[in-house]
C-alpha cells in the first residue's frame, strides 16, 4: 500500500511539473498588443461661425520607440437639426401650434485637415509634443433662421413643403367645427381684429347658458353652431391672415443649424492611431 502510495505521489509530482513546463511555453507564444500613440487636444471655443476656423491645442507621444510618429489627422461628421413652429394666435380655446424638430447625419466623419509630425514639437520639460494649429469649417454651414413679420409663400412652401398651408387651415377648420363651444372664443378673438366684423355683428349669434358641473354661466354660439356668416369668414382667410397676431406678427418660425463632432487621430507609421474624445462644436 506505502509503495503504491509512493508511485501516485511521484505521479502527482511529473504531472505538476509537466503543466508548470506547458505553461511556460504558452508565455513564450502570448506577445502584447502594440501600444498606440497618446493624444490630448483641447479646443477653448467650442462655438464658432460657420467658414471660420476652429483653433485647437494638441499634445501628444509614442512609447513605441521602434515606431515613430507619422502624423496627426482632424475628423469631423456633420448633423443637421431643423426646428419648425406654426401657430393661429387668435385660437384661445387651446394652443393650437403645429411643430416639429428634426436631427440628422448631414456626413458621416471625415478626415478633414493633415498634420505632418515635426520633431520640432518636442517638449522636453512636458516629454511629450506640443503645438497649436486650426481646422476649416464650411460657410454652407451657417444657421438659417427665418419668420417673424416677413411672410415668403415661396420660403412655406420650401421649408415647410407645398400643400402645407392649406392644410393647417383645413385641420384649424376642422377642430373649430367639431368644438363649436370652445370656438366660441377663437372667432370672438379673431372678429376683434377684423375690419369689418365688430361687437354689435357678432352679439346676434351669441347666448349665455348655465353649467352644471362648474356651477357657472358661460357664452357660446346660438344651438351650439358655428354661424354660416363666421364660417364664411373663416373660410376668405388666408394663411397669412390666419398666423397673424393682429399687430403684425406672424407666428411662423424655421430654423436650419449644424453642429460637428470633431476628433482628432495621432498615426505611427504602422498606422495604428491614437484618439482624442469627440467634441461637440456648435456652428452659428
Amino acid at each position: 500500500m506505502k509503495y503504491n502510495l509512493k508511485y501516485l505521489m511521484f505521479g502527482l509530482f511529473a504531472f505538476a511539473f509537466a503543466s508548470c513546463d506547458k505553461h511556460d511555453k504558452m508565455d513564450d507564444l502570448v506577445h502584447v498588443g502594440e501600444m498606440a500613440p497618446q493624444v490630448h487636444w483641447t479646443i477653448p471655443n467650442t462655438v464658432v461661425s460657420a467658414g471660420s476656423d476652429v483653433a485647437f491645442s494638441v499634445q501628444y507621444y509614442t512609447t513605441e520607440e521602434e515606431t515613430p510618429i507619422s502624423h496627426l489627422e482632424v475628423w469631423y461628421d456633420i448633423h443637421e437639426t431643423v426646428s419648425k413652429n406654426v401657430s393661429a394666435p387668435w385660437v384661445v380655446s387651446v394652443p393650437y401650434t403645429v411643430a416639429s424638430e428634426v436631427s440628422s447625419i448631414q456626413r458621416i466623419s471625415t478626415c478633414i485637415k493633415r498634420y505632418e509630425h515635426d520633431e520640432a514639437n518636442y517638449n522636453s520639460k512636458e516629454r511629450a509634443y506640443k503645438f497649436d494649429s486650426t481646422f476649416p469649417t464650411s460657410n454652407t454651414l451657417a444657421r438659417v433662421t427665418w419668420g417673424g413679420t416677413e411672410f415668403s409663400e415661396d420660403k412655406v412652401n420650401t421649408n415647410f413643403g407645398e400643400g402645407f398651408m392649406q392644410n393647417f387651415k383645413d385641420s384649424l377648420y376642422n377642430y373649430l367645427v367639431s368644438n363649436p363651444d370652445a370656438a366660441y372664443k377663437d372667432f370672438a378673438k379673431l372678429v376683434a381684429t377684423d375690419s369689418i366684423w365688430n361687437a354689435e355683428l357678432f352679439l346676434p349669434y351669441k347666448t349665455t347658458s348655465f353649467d352644471e358641473n362648474s356651477q357657472t354661466n358661460y357664452d357660446h354660439f346660438v344651438n351650439h353652431e358655428i354661424p354660416a356668416p363666421l364660417d364664411s369668414l373663416f373660410q376668405t382667410l388666408s394663411f397669412e391672415q390666419i398666423i397673424d397676431d393682429g399687430k403684425g406678427n406672424l407666428n411662423i418660425s424655421y430654423s436650419r443649424g449644424y453642429l460637428i463632432n470633431a476628433q482628432l487621430k495621432c498615426l505611427d507609421t504602422k498606422g495604428i492611431a491614437g484618439l482624442t474624445k469627440l467634441t461637440e462644436i456648435t456652428l452659428n
